[in-house]
C-alpha cells in the first residue's frame, strides 16, 4: 500500500481519522484454529483450505492477545471465531474461560456449525461464561443439509441443537442464541419456513432466515457482487466492521472477515501490539481507501465486496452501532 495514489483533500478524512482515534479495537474476531469440518456450498474455505497452510493458534499468542484486549476496557465483545469451525479447537471451552477472565465487560461469543456440539460440549459451554452463541444450519432436512453443507449426519446435528436450546433454557437462559439459515430459497420449502418458526420459537431461539449470501469480497459469484471492482468506495454496511480487529490464527491481522484469501495483512501479532496495528499505517491506508480518500488501489478486498458502499452513494453505516449487535455479523 505504499505507492497509493494521492488522497482527495477532506473526503472522508472525518471518519478516518476518528476510527485511528481509537487506541484499541472494540470487537475482536479471533480465529483460534483455522479447521472446519464442513464444505458449504456459498463458503470459500473448502476450495481455499487445499491452497493454505492450517492450523491452530499456539496458547502464547492466545494469552497475549486477550491480555492486552483485557487493559482496554472499551472491548465490549470478543468473538472467538473467524472463517472456521470454532468447535474444532478442543481448548475453545478453556479459551472461553481466559477470555472473560481477563475482559470481565465483554461478551464472549461463538459461532459454530453445531456438528461438534455434543451433549458433553453442551454442559462445558453452558457451564463457561459464553455470552452468545450463534448457529449455522442451513436447511431443515436431510436432504437439502447434504446439498449445503456436503454433510450427511442432519438428524445427529439437529439432535445436538435441540439439546442443547433445551439444556439452556433450564441452565442458561441468558444465553443469547441465533440460528442462520444462509441462501434458505434454494434449501428451505415454503412450508419448512412456516415449520422452523414454529420449531425454535419454543426454544426462544431468534430465527435469522437469508435468501442469499454473500460473494466473500470476490471469492464466490454471488448476485450483489460487484460485476467490476470498485475503483471509488465510501464506507462498508457491515455494522461496526471497521471498528473490528480479525486475527487469522498465525497472528495475522487482517482487514475483514470476508478476507478468505488472507490478501490484506495489517501486521503481525507475533512482532507488533494490536495497539500498534490499529493505529498504524496499513489500516490507515485501507481505511482511507473504504472511505473514499483515495482511489482503490488493483486487488484492494473491498473493491469486490457487496458490501462495501460505493463512491457517490450515502454510507448509512453508523459508527457508532452498539458492538452488541453487530457479533452476528458474519
Amino acid at each position: 500500500m505504499s505507492d497509493a495514489p494521492p488522497k482527495v483533500p477532506g473526503r472522508g478524512s472525518g471518519r478516518v481519522e476518528d476510527l485511528l482515534s481509537e487506541s484499541f479495537p472494540r470487537m475482536l474476531m479471533v480465529q483460534t484454529t483455522s479447521a472446519c469440518n464442513a464444505h458449504c456450498v456459498f463458503c470459500p474455505l473448502p476450495a481455499l483450505r487445499k491452497e493454505q497452510p492450517q492450523g491452530r493458534m499456539e496458547q502464547p499468542l492466545f494469552e497475549r492477545i486477550i491480555r492486552e484486549a483485557g487493559e482496554h476496557p472499551e472491548v465490549a465483545c470478543i468473538n472467538l471465531f473467524l472463517m472456521n469451525e470454532p468447535l474444532c479447537d478442543k481448548r475453545i471451552v478453556q479459551r472461553v474461560f481466559l477470555a472473560k477472565e481477563h475482559n470481565r465487560k465483554a461478551q464472549i461469543s461463538l459461532w459454530t456449525n453445531a456438528v461438534n456440539l455434543t451433549p458433553s460440549l453442551t454442559d462445558q459451554l453452558l457451564a463457561s461464561p459464553l455470552g452468545s452463541l450463534g448457529v449455522s444450519l442451513h436447511a431443515h432436512n436431510p436432504e437439502a443439509y447434504a446439498r449445503a453443507t456436503g454433510r450427511n449426519d442432519f438428524h445427529r446435528v439437529l439432535g445436538n441443537l435441540v439439546h442443547f436450546v433445551e439444556q439452556r433454557l433450564a441452565k442458561r437462559p441468558d444465553l443469547a442464541l441465533v440460528i442462520r439459515y444462509v441462501d434458505a430459497s434454494s434449501y428451505i420449502s415454503p412450508e419448512e419456513r412456516v415449520e422452523l418458526r414454529r420449531f425454535w420459537a419454543e426454544g426462544e431461539v431468534d430465527l435469522d432466515i437469508d435468501d442469499g449470501f454473500l460473494g466473500r469480497a470476490g471469492n464466490l459469484e454471488a448476485p450483489a457482487a460487484p460485476p467490476e471492482p470498485l475503483r471509488r468506495l465510501n464506507g462498508c454496511k457491515a455494522l461496526g466492521g471497521p471498528k473490528q480487529a480479525h486475527v487469522l490464527y498465525t497472528g495475522q491481522v487482517v482487514l475483514c472477515c470476508m478476507d478468505y484469501g488472507r490478501v490484506s495483512d495489517l501486521g503481525d501479532l507475533n512482532k507488533q501490539t494490536l495497539s500498534q496495528i490499529w493505529r498504524g499505517e496499513r489500516r490507515r491506508a485501507a481505511l482511507e481507501m473504504l472511505f473514499g480518500q483515495r482511489d482503490a488501489e488493483e486487488g484492494f478486498l473491498c473493491s469486490r465486496c457487496e458490501l462495501a458502499v460505493p463512491g457517490g452513494e450515502e454510507c448509512q453505516c453508523d459508527p457508532d452501532i452498539p458492538p452488541e449487535d453487530t457479533w452476528a455479523g458474519v
